[in-house]
């Protein structure tokens, strides 16, 4: 018969949150390091006199698009290793499960939108070997900021781990996977959304390197509404750890919080993408009519500012939840 005795309640939370960490995280770095290797193969085969060059920037690609996965792996190992500060309970497996869940699901959209911005490089490269230093400076930014996601992921899943709370309450488990999961759902459509933008903007850049830094700019700006879902996860996340008074500590209490997450979460997924193919289009419109550049942003940013429309609608039922119920 199994016990949910204290060193049951630690063991199910450090197995469960490490593998949930590095088993989600590890796919979209996974397959974003293959995209690269993939689109440098096929360049390779139109531009074998540049493979020095091509092999260069897939490496360099690979290297930046593999960060998240690493997040993954040192939260996990936290996870299973990082010493009990209280009477283990509920609460802690749920914490640390919360934190897998956290770097898990954020990870999986950034390693996935580090792919687009390396494979179009490596793309890009064999097109216009002659401008491979602007396509490659292009890649790396937009990878950096692409990651941005899964760095708030592992902000949350490092306050969730560390922030030991003792007690096997309802609410207490609510709040620890509540806030693991509106930050690790909604950052994964933030990172696909900024890696997709990422890749319009290297794309274009290798096909017409005197718009650069215009590009460059519509690429940024893009990127920052990009993380608008994520941004709202991370508030509702903090609000659930550090922001609520006088909730049911029961299953009621629990099912408030947990829906709350499940809203601004899975809400967030669609805008954050959606968001990225709006951007990624308005980049490499940019790079082709860089005279246009005024017209081209204004348009993308209302098209953004209207596919985030339902990621604001569920972050209105996670705080209604929260607040008002």
């Amino acid at each position: 018969m199994f016990e949910f005795e204290p060193h049951t309640w630690e063991l199910l939370g450090r197995y469960l949150g490490a593998g949930i960490a590095l088993g989600f995280g590890g796919i979209g770095a996974a397959i974003g390091m293959g995209n690269a290797a993939a689109q440098a193969s096929h360049g390779m085969m139109r531009q074998p006199a540049v493979q020095g060059e091509m092999l260069r920037t897939m490496l360099i690609g690979q290297a930046v698009g593999s960060s998240p996965s690493i997040f993954a792996l040192v939260l996990g190992l936290i996870i299973l290793f990082v010493p009990a500060q209280v009477v283990v309970g509920g609460s802690f497996c749920a914490a640390l499960v919360g934190g897998g869940l956290a770097i898990g699901f954020g990870a999986l959209g950034s390693g996935l939108g580090c792919g687009w911005p390396a494979g179009h490089a490596c793309d890009g490269v064999a097109r216009n070997p002659g401008n491979s230093s602007n396509v490659t400076q292009s890649m790396i930014i937009g990878q950096a900021v692409a990651q941005s996601p899964s760095i708030f992921a592992l902000v949350i899943g490092l306050i969730l781990v560390f922030r030991q709370s003792p007690g096997t309450d309802a609410l207490a488990m609510g709040i620890a996977l509540g806030a693991g999961l509106s930050i690790g759902v909604s950052a994964l459509g933030s990172g696909i959304g900024s890696g997709r933008t990422a890749g319009g903007a290297v794309d274009g850049i290798s096909c017409w390197p005197q718009s650069y830094g215009t590009t460059l700019r519509t690429m940024l700006v893009g990127q920052a509404v990009c993380e608008t879902p994520a941004i709202f996860g991370m508030l509702v996340a903090f609000i659930m750890m550090f922001a609520l008074q006088d909730m049911d500590t029961g299953l009621i209490g629990f099912a408030k919080v947990f829906g709350a997450a499940v809203a601004v979460g899975f809400g967030g997924i669609g805008p954050g993408i959606g968001s990225g193919l709006a951007a990624g289009s308005g980049c490499a419109a940019t790079a082709a009519k860089p005279r246009h550049d005024t017209l081209i942003l204004r348009t993308m940013l209302i098209g953004q500012a209207v596919s985030q429309s339902t990621a604001i609608y569920a972050l209105i039922i996670s705080l209604t939840l929260l607040y008002v119920l």
